[in-house]
């Protein structure tokens, strides 16, 4: 039996999320949550995640009174502020920084800042491999203490839409970071007989003009954006070459879904994109080469398939909760805080 307590601190929406708890045995780790509740204060400065505050002082406060071998953060902003309350509140527990992704790296005195902070983190989870070298050297962090995990979930359930599609003929393309839709939608141009939806913020359709054959869905609910992927012929995942990688949620959902995938290629997806297997690659940028691309799915129903089965084989195999249970039992181990 296993006397270690794990405190799990996270901004859900569902307050019965338990993470990867039900992945260990009832005799295993003791979990228990810290869950933030979203809520912003406007000050003269910034806007301040309110909501993200008391949640990680909640998460500490409960690690205090638990006395938890591990306090597990999610995002790079929690994990900040879980570090500062574990200072001021002499927190005992060590600080495992999950799910640590940036739309773009902090720079100048917010880097200063997270620099310190994360000093007093034990461990960092990243879902790429380039991770680990980005953020290592933006926040000199030996680069052993970043380790990689494929992004876990399940087969995303979906949800029927309030929009209906005129018809399920048409490309997907689903997501906000690090995103180039400048160069899908100059591509979706020169193809005026396929029909796109886009899945996006109203940040990602700043300075673009859609043409008649792409639609926008902003802001819709993630079971709606999940049954627009579903019905779709297949996606689309334009990014930015930036320094950054995004776009991993979105993959592994695809995969699952066994949609086949022509994604931009990138450092930062090659742990998941096998061109030619599981997906197509195409240059960031390069319009041209993305409307070939385009038009050889549109036009081989046969090479869908084949790459759709090739990315859930690969979403079965690799981006799994129970992954992402493994490479945290992997760490407690590590730690001494669980038997091999």
């Amino acid at each position: 039996m296993s006397n270690t307590t794990v405190v799990c601190c996270a901004e859900m929406s569902d307050p019965n999320w338990t993470w990867v708890a039900q992945h260990f045995p009832s005799a295993g780790p003791r979990f228990v949550f810290a869950i933030c509740r979203r809520r912003k204060i406007d000050n003269y400065i910034t806007a301040v995640n309110l909501g993200r505050v008391l949640g990680a002082l909640d998460g500490v406060m409960k690690a205090k009174q638990v006395k938890a071998d591990v306090l597990v953060t999610h995002g790079p902003a929690l994990a900040a502020w879980c570090a500062l309350f574990s200072w001021l509140l002499r927190s005992k527990s060590i600080i495992l920084a999950h799910s640590f992704n940036f739309a773009s790296v902090p720079r100048g005195l917010k880097r200063a800042v997270f620099r310190v902070l994360l000093a007093r983190v034990d461990g960092f989870v990243v879902f790429s491999n380039v991770e680990r070298e980005i953020y290592s050297e933006a926040f000199d962090v030996p680069i052993d203490q970043f380790h990689f995990v494929h992004w876990g979930m399940a087969k995303p359930a979906t949800t029927p839409s309030i929009i209906p599609a005129e018809d399920y003929g048409y490309i997907a393309a689903i997501g906000g970071n690090g995103r180039d839709y400048k160069t899908l939608v100059a591509a979706a141009r020169l193809l005026p007989d396929i029909k796109f939806v886009l899945v996006v913020r109203p940040e990602n359709l700043y300075g673009l003009e859609l043409p008649r054959n792409v639609f926008a869905r902003v802001d819709i609910a993630f079971g709606e954006a999940m049954e627009t992927l579903r019905l779709a012929r297949f996606m689309v995942l334009p990014l930015n070459p930036g320094e950054v990688p995004c776009g991993h949620i979105t993959l592994a959902a695809a995969m699952h879904l066994g949609k086949a995938i022509i994604a931009t290629s990138s450092p930062g997806v090659s742990d998941y994109v096998q061109n030619e297997d599981n997906a197509i690659s195409v240059k960031a940028g390069a319009v041209d080469e993305l409307v070939g691309a385009i038009r050889r799915l549109w036009g081989d129903s046969a090479a869908c398939e084949r790459f759709g089965e090739r990315g859930r084989m690969f979403a079965e195999e690799n981006c799994t909760e129970a992954g992402v249970a493994r490479q945290f039992r992997s760490y407690l181990v590590s730690r001494g805080l669980c038997p091999q």
